[in-house]
């Protein structure tokens, strides 16, 4: 016990394994839901010493992204994502349940919500291939129906950093309702030609329900739904009956994906401060994309309400917001612009006890739209 709880803070306190491009290992690797009596079987590509099956893992700790398949795709449809971010230091685990044309799409989102502790977990267990290089880190994502399904594996999951997914599809339930409960940092992609999975019945709507104060919406112009992956047959079955007007190549694609993800999870999942920054300035400034931004950080000041004051400060317990209606509708975020709480004042006064020592953000409903300050939390 000793020597895990050892292992477990040398983990937690080692910086990320930044070295690139990595070589790519690959393992197929079941994991058990016990609480499901679920069976989850994974393709699992990790940074490694020499490419290949089941070759040992690089020295280091790596974040984890933990990618949905579309409907009927198989996870082979996604080596763009393999070459794209495995070899800059992520491990990507690729489920490949629901594949059939009957899927559940509860099953397949809670699917993902479990591989996101399975995986911290193998990097504990001395017994896993994984073992000492899972960093604390995680990011669920996926495309089409398995984007859809990462809203409903998001959904008031306390467990994962980021939500990245790609032209996400509406679920049964919904993905749209469930995007109101997610609590972290969000980047959702759609394409202009998208019409297997049209944007405004399913990404913007998705994008708009999101609550937390950073996310970001990029609609890749003249892209399609299946250029999110890799060639697929079935996906182009799909997409052919409606006949999108692409205007760029698959790979054009693949490289805008790779490119402002990729700055998305180095920020969210690597704490590069300067990478959210440098995706802002991108997305909005790129002649590939129509994006729409909304991020509190460190790094991106904004100015607060001037009118309404936080005391104490530092605050330990009850924090009292002066200049609202004493039982105003107020979030709290992080630094990573996740939100921690979301409450009414009680007499103008809110209970912050449960919130651990740290730097906060504050902000007021109902669309989180207003700045009211940053407090101290210390004990």
């Amino acid at each position: 016990m000793l020597k895990h709880a050892l292992l477990f803070l040398a983990i937690l306190s080692a910086p990320l394994a930044n070295a690139q491009p990595f070589a790519i290992g690959t393992r197929s690797i079941t994991f058990t839901d016990a609480s499901r009596s679920r069976d989850i079987p994974c393709t699992v590509h990790y940074p490694a010493l020499t490419g290949g099956n089941a070759t040992p893992a690089a020295d280091g700790t790596f974040p984890v992204l933990v990618h949905g398949h579309g409907f009927v795709m198989t996870v082979d449809a996604y080596t763009n994502l393999r070459d794209g971010f495995v070899p800059k230091g992520y491990i990507l685990v690729l489920p490949t349940t629901e594949g059939g044309f009957a899927p559940a799409h509860a099953s397949f989102g809670q699917d993902l919500s479990f591989l996101a502790d399975a995986l911290q977990a193998a990097g504990a267990d001395p017994s896993s291939p994984l073992f000492g290089h899972v960093a604390p880190a995680t990011a669920l994502m996926g495309h089409s129906m398995g984007g859809g399904a990462s809203f409903l594996g998001a959904a008031n999951n306390a467990n994962i950093q980021a939500l990245v997914n790609f032209a996400p599809a509406e679920t049964n339930p919904s993905a749209i309702a469930a995007a109101a409960d997610v609590q972290v940092p969000t980047l959702v992609f759609a394409a202009s030609e998208d019409c297997v999975t049209p944007t405004a019945a399913n990404q913007r709507p998705m994008y708009d329900a999101v609550p937390v104060a950073c996310k970001a919406f990029v609609e890749i112009i003249g892209g399609g739904h299946c250029f999110f992956g890799a060639s697929s047959f079935t996906c182009s079955l799909g997409e052919v009956t409606c006949g999108p007007d692409l205007t760029i190549s698959r790979e054009q694609q693949h490289d805008v994906m790779n490119d402002f993800a990729g700055l998305w999870l180095d920020h969210f999942l690597k704490d590069d401060v300067g990478a959210l920054s440098a995706f802002r300035d991108s997305v909005l400034m790129s002649d590939r994309v129509i994006a729409e931004t909304a991020c509190i950080t460190t790094a991106i000041a904004e100015t607060p309400a001037t009118n309404v004051q936080l005391s104490p400060v530092p605050v330990s317990s009850v924090l009292r917001v002066d200049g609202l209606a004493p039982s105003a509708e107020v979030y709290v975020f992080d630094i990573r612009g996740r939100c921690c709480l979301s409450t009414r004042l009680v007499h103008g006064s809110m209970d912050i006890s449960e919130l651990p020592s740290g730097s906060y953000y504050l902000r007021s409903g109902p669309v989180i739209a207003r700045s009211i300050g940053s407090f101290v939390v210390a004990r």
